[in-house]
């Protein structure tokens, strides 16, 4: 029983030291944090699945430069300091942060990843669904037509039931 214990113990102390330490963005740009892996989450509803797949095999610095290469090539007006598509990502990002934390879930909520792709919504309202047991709806309503349905589930997190 003893070597057991002894056993047990060591596979704890090497599995706790060999854990490989959380990577931080060291690029020219100022996200809103240096978390990797954050920045790859919210990256994810953002960039097509090529680019994504290929962020996620790099390490390190190579990560940061990719991402750097990633927003200039996207940049809408490259004669700028600033790259207006980054400021207003990163706002959104912020802004998902602060508006669906908790119990929503925070940016991996189905509302923060909306949110961040397509901003704001222009109308926001609740409504009833009849056939499905007069549950409550969240309906965001866009401008340029899209129109996304979230129910709460029985964690009281709101899930997107359409797409």
């Amino acid at each position: 029983m003893k070597d057991k214990l002894i056993f047990l113990s060591v596979i704890l102390i090497i599995s706790c030291t060999t854990k490989k330490d959380n990577l931080t963005y060291e690029g020219n740009l100022d996200f809103w944090t240096k978390d990797f892996s954050e920045i790859e989450l919210v990256m994810s509803y953002i960039m097509n699945t090529n680019d994504y797949r290929q962020l996620r095999k790099l390490d390190g610095y190579e990560k940061s430069t990719y991402l750097d290469n990633y927003w200039l090539s996207i940049d809408p007006d490259k004669g700028t300091d600033k790259n207006e598509l980054f400021e207003e990502f990163k706002l959104r990002v912020l802004e998902s942060k602060d508006l669906f934390y908790g119990i929503d879930g925070g940016l991996i909520s189905d509302r923060a990843r909306i949110y961040v792709i397509y901003g704001p919504p222009n109308d926001e309202f609740k409504t009833s669904s009849y056939s499905n047991n007069n549950v409550e709806i969240l309906v965001w309503k866009y401008k340029s037509g899209y129109e996304f349905n979230f129910i709460i589930d029985s964690f009281g997190r709101y899930k997107l039931i359409n797409n």
